[in-house]
């Protein structure tokens, strides 16, 4: 999976709660009115096309930020 440690990793939580990461969250690209704040990616945990939103790293605790960044997205849709 890992291409090096120069990629940007989000911690991100879908609309069933769970936690993961991703390589990919171009929040940068849309305006924040256009799709509202959250983005399409296939849950790692759930495994399905979930509305998820960047989580709020410093509210978790070390372990949940650990699982989230070892359980990575592997799709996502804009």
């Amino acid at each position: 999976m890992g291409r090096g440690s120069m990629e940007q990793r989000t911690v991100v939580r879908c609309a069933e709660g769970h936690l993961f990461s991703t390589t990919t969250f171009p929040m940068q690209n849309l305006g924040a009115g256009r799709l509202g704040p959250g983005r399409l990616i296939r849950c790692p945990k759930c495994g399905r096309l979930r509305s998820s939103v960047p989580a709020d790293v410093s509210e978790l605790s070390a372990p949940q930020l650990a699982r989230a960044l070892r359980l990575e997205a592997a799709e996502f849709l804009a």
